[in-house]
C-alpha cells in the first residue's frame, strides 16, 4: 500500500483514535414521542423562514406557480424538505407535488411527511399531493406508484429535483486510510475511516448516483417529460487531487476524497452530457448546512461550526438551509427562462473563499486549552 505524503492520512499526535462505522442511532422513547412536535416546529420555521425572505424579491419564484414537481429525498430538515415547502407554497392553487421519501417509521423525516400531506389537503391540493414512502425505484411497484399518482395530478411535464443522501463513507480497496477529526462527549478525537464493501460501494454509486440519472429517463419512456433534473452536490466531490495518494492534499475532504463522490461522478457527467443538447440538467453545488445527513459523515459536524466560526471572523453572512432551498429554485427558474444558463450553480459562493483558511485550521486542531487551535475555540456546539 502507498505510504501517502498528505497530513490527513496521518493521526494527529496525542489525540484518540476511533474506527469509523455507520451506525442509525436508535431514537429513545421520549424522542419518539417528541418527533411529531418537532415536525410540526421544523414545518413551520421553514414557513415562516420563506415567509421573511420571499417578499424581499430576490429570488424568482413565480416560474413555480401552475408547474409538477418530482422531489426525491424531499421530507426532514434539510434541503428537500425546505424546496417541498416551497414547491407546496407556489403550486397550491395550480400544479402537484409528487414526493419520494424513504424514512424511518421512527424519525423526524416520517413524521415531517405525514404533516406535509395533512399540510397539502388543508391547503386544497387533493389529488394534486403526493407522498410515498418506498423509496425510489426504476422498475415496479413503487416506479407504477409515481406514473399513477402523476397521472392522477394531471402531469405530462415535471421538474425533478432529487436531493437524496444514501452514500457510505469509507475507504475504497487498497488506498491508505485517512483520518478525520470529529467531537463526541469526550471531546475532539480522530475517527479512522474503515474500508468498504464491495456491496456498500456499489449501493454508494447506484442510489444517489446511477439510480438518481435514470430516474427521469425511465420517465420519459412512459410518457413523462422531464423539462428540467435538478441534482444536489457538494464541491467535495470536485477535488480530484485530494483522491489521489501520493498528492499531500490526499484526504482534505474528508470522505469527499474516499467514497462520498462517487455517485456526484453520474450525476456530474449525465449534467455535461445534457448541456446543449436539448435537456435541462443542472448540478447544483451547496454550502455545508448543518442538516441530518451530517450525522453520517465523518467530521461534517464539527466542520459546519468551523465555517460557521470563520464567516463571523470574516463578516460573512450565512445562508440558512431555507434560503438556500429558495436559492436552487431561483437557478432551476432561470434556466427555464430560455438562453444560456449555468449548468453547475454554486450557491456555496460565500463559503469557497474560507476553504484554504478550513484545511490549515483543521490540520492544526488539538484538544491543547492553551493552544490557538484548541478545538473549543473554533468548534462553538450548541447544547
Amino acid at each position: 500500500m502507498i505510504q501517502s505524503p498528505s497530513p490527513f492520512a496521518q493521526p494527529h499526535p496525542g489525540l484518540r483514535v476511533k474506527e469509523y462505522q455507520a451506525v442509525v442511532p436508535r431514537p429513545t422513547p421520549e424522542q419518539v414521542a417528541k418527533f411529531p412536535e418537532d415536525a410540526t416546529n421544523l414545518l413551520d420555521n421553514i414557513w415562516n423562514r420563506h415567509n421573511e425572505l420571499i417578499p424581499y424579491g430576490q429570488y424568482g419564484l413565480d416560474w413555480i406557480r401552475g408547474r409538477h414537481f418530482v422531489l426525491a429525498g424531499a421530507t426532514g430538515p434539510g434541503l428537500g424538505g425546505a424546496i417541498e415547502s416551497a414547491v407546496r407554497r407556489f403550486t397550491a392553487v395550480d400544479g402537484s407535488v409528487t414526493v419520494i421519501a424513504r424514512d424511518l417509521s421512527r424519525s423526524v423525516g416520517y413524521e415531517m411527511g405525514k404533516q406535509m400531506v395533512t399540510r397539502a389537503q388543508n391547503m386544497g391540493f387533493g389529488s394534486r399531493y403526493h407522498l410515498s414512502n418506498n423509496g425510489m425505484a426504476l422498475e415496479g411497484d413503487a416506479f407504477d406508484w409515481v406514473l399513477h399518482a402523476l397521472k392522477e395530478a394531471g402531469a405530462k411535464e415535471v421538474i425533478y429535483i432529487n436531493g437524496v443522501a444514501a452514500a457510505m463513507a469509507g475507504m475504497l480497496p487498497d488506498m491508505p486510510p485517512i483520518y478525520v477529526k470529529d467531537v463526541d462527549d469526550e471531546g475532539l478525537f480522530q475517527y479512522k475511516l474503515g474500508y468498504l464493501t464491495d456491496q456498500q460501494i456499489e449501493n454508494t454509486r447506484h442510489i444517489m448516483g446511477r439510480m438518481a440519472v435514470e430516474f427521469p429517463q425511465r420517465l420519459a419512456e412512459h410518457g413523462i417529460k422531464v423539462r428540467v433534473t435538478g441534482y444536489i452536490d457538494w464541491r467535495g466531490s470536485l477535488d480530484v487531487i485530494s483522491r489521489d495518494p501520493e498528492s499531500s492534499f490526499y484526504g482534505r475532504q474528508g470522505p469527499y476524497s474516499t467514497s462520498l463522490y462517487l455517485p456526484k461522478e453520474f450525476l456530474q457527467a449525465d449534467t455535461i452530457k445534457a448541456y446543449g443538447h436539448g435537456r435541462i440538467v443542472m448540478d447544483l453545488f451547496l454550502p455545508v448546512m448543518r442538516t441530518r445527513a451530517l450525522g453520517f459523515i465523518p467530521g461534517a459536524i464539527p466542520q459546519s461550526y468551523i465555517f460557521e466560526k470563520m464567516m463571523k471572523m470574516s463578516g460573512i453572512r450565512m445562508r440558512d438551509v431555507p434560503e438556500l432551498a429558495l436559492g436552487v429554485l431561483d437557478h432551476i427558474g432561470r434556466a427555464l427562462s430560455g438562453g444560456t444558463y449555468n449548468p453547475f450553480p454554486r450557491l456555496d459562493e460565500h463559503e469557497i473563499p474560507l476553504e484554504e483558511w478550513y484545511w490549515q485550521i483543521v490540520q492544526r486542531l488539538c484538544d491543547e486549552p492553551d493552544s490557538e487551535f484548541y478545538w473549543k475555540k473554533w468548534i462553538e456546539m450548541q447544547a
